[in-house]
């Protein structure tokens, strides 16, 4: 089978402008670039707005958690119609969904992309629940490597589960530092909601001032919220709110670290954003999948907790490191990740496994 005739069907619960989005959104540039057709099932929501002219989208206007009847309906209505013209499904996020389109398509080869879970439960009830729904899948793609073996420990054929971190796009390369004076402005990069803990990293602001400013960009539903809870605290000068970014790779200059401290993540973007700006990283011991990954990579800072993030500031940790840092992260353009998904759909497609 030729590429140019290859047609892949992404699937997703949600898009937004977060990092599940962002890599759906390269998987298909670099999937249209490499000629193959690609079109996306999906609910509305402004991540829809990156998608290329050249995507079919198929709007899911029901798909809700309150309305299972409904969402599974319109689903089953919207896979039968594409039933032909498809050659691949790509499932994102919900393996629920990822069950639905097996279901509906059994002769089609789905694979099933695990992006992480922004919930309270135990990590290993995520994953087992989550193999409930992939036994008939022909692939899973975790982001890192403990996510992997999350998988095969809950049941799924070791041989089906593969990793594929996520990768960075080509613009973040091409960015000069801003940031002045002492080296300790402090950058966090994401969606201001629960499982990104930015409540954690004001209130040990606070309590050990790690950063001379504390620059959070992004938006989100718990902005306000945060904002009282700085001035509260009395870091509302210290900490500065810069909102949502539409030229993110803009931000990173300004910072001497980027700070990661999420309850729980599977591969974030705003890693290897930051590295390709040449710009360190700290990330949290309670994150283990991104720590087993990374180990000891430039431009990676293993941190405790707060006193031990003012600590490793305070001493300078890969400040200086730059080029080395950006010559890591360069292993991580979008190209080259892509052809590693591009071996999993010509083996798929080919009869074999992943």
């Amino acid at each position: 089978m030729q590429n140019r005739k290859i047609h892949i069907l992404h699937l997703t619960p949600y898009m937004g402008v977060g990092g599940t989005e962002r890599c759906i959104v390269n998987l298909i540039f670099h999937s249209l670039k490499n000629d193959y057709r690609v079109s996306l099932v999906s609910p509305g929501g402004k991540g829809l707005e990156k998608v290329p002219e050249k995507v079919r989208v198929y709007k899911l206007r029901k798909w809700s958690a309150s309305k299972p009847f409904a969402s599974v309906s319109e689903l089953r209505n919207t896979l039968l119609a594409v039933k032909e013209d498809v050659d691949l499904i790509q499932v994102h996020a919900a393996a629920e969904m990822a069950h639905l389109a097996k279901k509906y398509l059994p002769e089609k080869p789905c694979i099933f992309t695990c992006h992480g879970y922004d919930n309270a439960l135990p990590s290993y009830f995520n994953y087992w629940l989550a193999s409930r729904f992939l036994r008939s899948i022909n692939c899973v793609i975790a982001l890192n490597p403990l996510d992997k073996k999350y998988f095969i420990r809950a049941g799924v054929e070791r041989e089906k589960v593969v990793f594929i971190p996520n990768g960075v796009e080509r613009n973040f390369f091409n960015t000069n530092s801003k940031k002045e004076g002492n080296g300790k402005v402090v950058g966090i990069v994401g969606r201001l909601v629960k499982q990104k803990n930015i409540k954690w990293a004001i209130k040990a602001q606070a309590k050990f001032k790690f950063a001379s400013q504390l620059l959070i960009a992004g938006d989100g539903p718990l902005r306000r919220k945060l904002e009282r809870y700085a001035r509260k605290l009395g870091v509302d000068r210290e900490i500065v709110f810069l909102g949502y970014r539409e030229r993110v790779e803009d931000i990173y200059p300004l910072f001497s670290y980027l700070l990661v401290c999420s309850r729980n993540e599977a591969f974030p973007l705003v890693i290897m954003e930051a590295l390709a700006s040449g710009i360190p990283v700290f990330v949290p011991g309670w994150l283990p999948g991104i720590v087993e990954f990374f180990k000891s990579s430039p431009g990676i800072i293993v941190f405790k907790d707060g006193k031990d993030l003012k600590e490793k500031i305070e001493k300078g940790e890969s400040v200086d490191e730059g080029n080395k840092i950006r010559d890591f992260a360069r292993s991580f353009l979008w190209g080259s990740i892509f052809k590693r998904y591009e071996e999993i759909y010509f083996n798929l497609l080919n009869g074999g496994s992943s």
